[in-house]
C-alpha cells in the first residue's frame, strides 16, 4: 500500500514543485507589477466558462465531456466564490467489428462549491463554505460539506496570493445505500500566481479527517494552468486527486482526473 501511494504522490509533488518554482520565478523575475488595465478593473464579478472535449471513432467509440463555470467577487472587504465544475463520458465496443455494441458510462461527476470570506485584516478573515459533490463511478450518491474557519493571507498582491485556512465542517455522505454523519477538522491552503499576460498557475490542497476518528479523512488537491490565447479565450489544463480512506464498497480510494479545455471570460 505505501508503494501505491508513493507513486501516487510523486507526480503530484513533482507538478506542486513547478508551480511554486514558476511563482517564484515571475515574483524575482523582476518585480512585476499589474498593467494599468488590471489596475483600474472595477471591483464586482468576474465570471468564466471552460469546455474539453474528447472524442474517438472507429474500432472504439469513446466520448469525454468535462466543463464549468467559475465566478468571483471581490469588493471592499467581501470576497465570495462560485465553482461548479462537472464531467461525463462513455465508451462502446464492437466485438469482432460487428455492428452491435456495448456501451458503458466511464465518467459522471458533478462539483460545486461556493465560498464566501470576510477580511477583518489585511491579511486576516473569517470564511463559511459549502460544497456539493455526486460522483457515480465511485458510488457517491451524494457528498455535503459545510462549516466555517478562520484564515490568514501570507501573500496578498494583484499577482501573487498564498492564503492557509482552519476550521470545522460538517459533513454528510451517502454511499451506495449507506448515510454517513461526521465532524471533521478541515485545513487547507491555496497558491495563484498570474502573469501580465493573462495566464495564471494555481495549486489548492484540503484535508477533512474526522474528529472521531482520524483514520477516517478526505485529502483533495489541484494544480491548474491557463494559458491566454486572446484576452478572452485561453487554454486551460487542470489535474485534481481526491483520495477517500474510507471509500464505498469495493471501490478505489484515489481518483485522479486529468482534464483538458478551453476557457472564455465573460
Amino acid at each position: 500500500m505505501l508503494k501505491h501511494r508513493a507513486v501516487i504522490i510523486s507526480p503530484v509533488a513533482c507538478a506542486l514543485g513547478v508551480v511554486v518554482a514558476l511563482g517564484l520565478a515571475a515574483n524575482l523575475a523582476g518585480a512585476q507589477t499589474a498593467s494599468d488595465k488590471d489596475k483600474q478593473k472595477k471591483e464586482g464579478w468576474e465570471t468564466g466558462l471552460n469546455a474539453g472535449l474528447n472524442l474517438t471513432r472507429g474500432n472504439s467509440k469513446t466520448m469525454l465531456l468535462n466543463g464549468g463555470i467559475l465566478s468571483e467577487y471581490k469588493k471592499s472587504s467581501n470576497e465570495f466564490r462560485l465553482d461548479i465544475q462537472g464531467a461525463y463520458g462513455e465508451s462502446a465496443t464492437t466485438p469482432g467489428g460487428g455492428s452491435n455494441s456495448t456501451e458503458q458510462t466511464t465518467v459522471q461527476n458533478v462539483k460545486g462549491i461556493a465560498d464566501y470570506k470576510r477580511l477583518v485584516s489585511e491579511r486576516d478573515y473569517g470564511y463559511a463554505n459549502v460544497e456539493l459533490l455526486h460522483d457515480h463511478m465511485a458510488d457517491i450518491d451524494y457528498r455535503l460539506i459545510a462549516g466555517p474557519g478562520l484564515g490568514h493571507f501570507f501573500l496578498k498582491s494583484d499577482l501573487n496570493i498564498l492564503s492557509a485556512e482552519g476550521g470545522v465542517a460538517y459533513m454528510r455522505q451517502q454511499l451506495s445505500d449507506d448515510v454517513h454523519n461526521t465532524v471533521n477538522l478541515r485545513l487547507a491552503q491555496r497558491y495563484e500566481t498570474k502573469f501580465l499576460a493573462g495566464s495564471k498557475l494555481w495549486e489548492s490542497a484540503e484535508y477533512l479527517p474526522a474528529f472521531n476518528d482520524f483514520g477516517n479523512y478526505l485529502i483533495n488537491f489541484e494544480v491548474g494552468a491557463e494559458a491566454a490565447m486572446t484576452e478572452r479565450v485561453n487554454l486551460r489544463v487542470v489535474f485534481l486527486d481526491q483520495f477517500n480512506s474510507r471509500p464505498a464498497q469495493d471501490k478505489a480510494r484515489n481518483d485522479l482526473q486529468l482534464n483538458a479545455g478551453i476557457g472564455f471570460k465573460l
